[in-house]
């Protein structure tokens, strides 16, 4: 702490530099200052699930941005922007906890490193220019660090500023053209044109007084409010113009399993995921889904399990599309992937190998190099990563000829390039299995669900979801949750199945949203922007200081 009181207190060196109205200024104030990361963090956990504020997106980024950055030093900003992002990360992954609090506050302090990057290179090169590019040039440089968390210590890309939205689909309608990065874009740059808007006041309100300048709303605050009415507008014109297919039946299967592999359990889980699946009626299902991991034992390479699947598929005429194990002895691997059997030919010896592997739950990065973390993390082998999208037949009772569902597991679904790649292949439908039961009954699986919405409104596909505990529903083409399984509680989390009706807009048969045809332009686009703008607002900047002593923001 001593360490981090030095960082906050090591803005007072620059002061001297500033002149007596800045040393003044409310803005520069220590007590200013932790009201700014305290509010903006609460509003940032606040617009994600389990609260679901989704309009606190606008304003999230709002109290950080109020602050006088530029009196301060490199490591008081950037102490102040990881603490804002911790305090946010830590609470909204609070139920990881059930899996280790260790992990959680690792996880949380690398995460803040993100926050405390875009608030050092705002405050100290941004906020102080006049450049009217600056929002732009802000929002860009959150979106590039927002992809980097796809890819960066294995890619955890988690709650983007998007995904705040999931409960707004009228806004979500950007997203088939930029994907999610498109969302975040404009989120941001309200946030920051919104900042530099009212930050003027504290110096011109008494020269102009109040009305007069609440009048001047700046073209760069309206600019990005504007694309999000027409898209929303455009979204309400053709949302109600659904060419809908003939429904299809599809069983969830929801049968909350823990501790599915200890061996006095495993003979119950087998009982009770036998009896959820019946419990929907012989040939009642188009098509029955599982979850993640859905069977204690290995569909490959353990012959009871496949066999007793087999014959459920044929006792419950429909094929059973579930998320099970392949284990290889021979060679010390296992897959964690999606499997068909059908009720006619059984097992389909074609299956998905999920791609995108958790580190340290399905896997030991390093383990050659680094065998001492096999004492740390005791993962008896490592599973193996698939290399591409597969697709599975899915009933159609239509004449629209043959649909295909693509399949990704568990967290995949929060990595939009795992979707596109599946949509790229042909898929009509996407299906999500996954496992939340190991972090309680707490926002996880709500958080985990609304990256589905962000998929199925970027690919313009439905995603049907099983989880073992719960998230389990179904999601449309425009990002509506048409149905989230509850039990008479209300609660998601809960044991037992449900027959739901899905239906698809044969409009988007076969089309391809600019997202999916182009993938992650958005993402260049944004580099060039940041690149540009940021040698603009140096340049501003630099004719500020040469033509007056006070740097004042526009």
């Amino acid at each position: 702490m001593k360490k981090f009181a030095t960082y906050v207190a090591d803005g007072d060196a620059l002061k001297g530099e500033t002149d007596g109205a800045a040393k003044t200024s409310i803005r520069d104030r220590l007590w200013f200052i932790v009201l700014a990361v305290l509010l903006s963090s609460a509003f940032r956990f606040l617009m994600f699930p389990p609260v679901s504020l989704a309009e606190l997106g606008y304003l999230f980024l709002l109290p950080l941005l109020l602050p006088d950055w530029s009196t301060r030093g490199f490591r008081s900003i950037i102490a102040w922007g990881w603490l804002a992002g911790f305090l946010f990360w830590f609470s909204s992954l609070i139920w990881l906890r059930h899996v280790t609090f260790a992990g959680t506050v690792g996880l949380a302090g690398i995460l803040a490193v993100f926050t405390a990057t875009w608030l050092l290179i705002y405050g100290r090169w941004l906020q102080s220019s006049r450049s009217v590019w600056v929002p732009l040039t802000a929002a860009a440089l959150w979106v590039l660090l927002e992809w980097s968390r796809t890819w960066f210590l294995w890619g955890f890309p988690w709650n983007p500023v998007s995904v705040s939205q999931w409960n707004r689909p009228a806004v979500l309608s950007v997203a088939s053209i930029t994907g999610g990065w498109g969302l975040s874009f404009l989120l941001v740059w309200i946030n920051v044109a919104l900042a530099r808007w009212i930050i003027q006041p504290f110096t011109k309100w008494r020269e102009k007084g109040f009305l007069p300048y609440a009048r001047q709303i700046p073209l760069m605050l309206v600019i990005p409010v504007g694309v999000l009415a027409f898209t929303s507008g455009w979204y309400f014109w053709n949302s109600v113009k659904r060419s809908p297919s003939a429904p299809i039946k599809v069983g969830l299967v929801q049968p909350y399993m823990t501790m599915k592999w200890e061996e006095g359990e495993i003979i119950e889980n087998i009982r009770r995921l036998w009896d959820n699946t019946r419990a929907l009626g012989p040939g009642e299902a188009d098509i029955i889904l599982w979850p993640e991991s859905s069977t204690p034992m290995p569909i490959i390479g353990d012959e009871g399990m496949r066999n007793g699947i087999e014959w459920l598929s044929s006792e419950m005429e429909a094929p059973i599309l579930m998320g099970n194990m392949a284990f290889y002895r021979e060679e010390g691997v296992y897959e964690n992937g999606i499997f068909l059997v059908d009720p006619l030919e059984g097992l389909n010896p074609v299956y998905y190998a999920k791609r995108e592997l958790v580190p340290f739950g399905e896997y030991i990065p390093f383990r050659r190099f680094l065998p001492f973390l096999e004492k740390v993390v005791p993962i008896g082998m490592d599973c193996r990563p698939g290399s591409e999208p597969v697709l599975f037949p899915f009933p159609s009772n239509t004449a629209v000829g043959s649909e295909k569902i693509g399949a990704l597991v568990c967290y995949e679904d929060s990595f939009p390039e795992l979707a596109r790649s599946s949509v790229v292949a042909g898929a009509d439908w996407l299906f999500v299995a996954t496992n939340n039961v190991w972090y309680g009954e707490e926002a996880g699986a709500y958080q985990h669900a609304a990256h589905s919405v962000l998929r199925a409104a970027e690919t313009r596909r439905p995603v049907l979801r099983s989880g073992n505990g719960g998230w389990s529903g179904w999601i449309d083409e425009w990002g509506h949750v048409r149905r989230a399984m509850t039990n008479e509680e209300g609660s998601i989390y809960f044991r037992g199945s449900e027959l739901v009706t899905v239906e698809r807009d044969l409009r988007f048969k076969d089309y391809q949203t600019p997202f999916v045809r182009f993938g992650n332009w958005f993402i260049y686009l944004c580099g060039l922007i940041f690149g540009l703008g940021f040698w603009f607002s140096k340049k501003a900047s630099r004719r500020v200081r040469r033509s007056s002593p006070r740097r004042e923001m526009l």
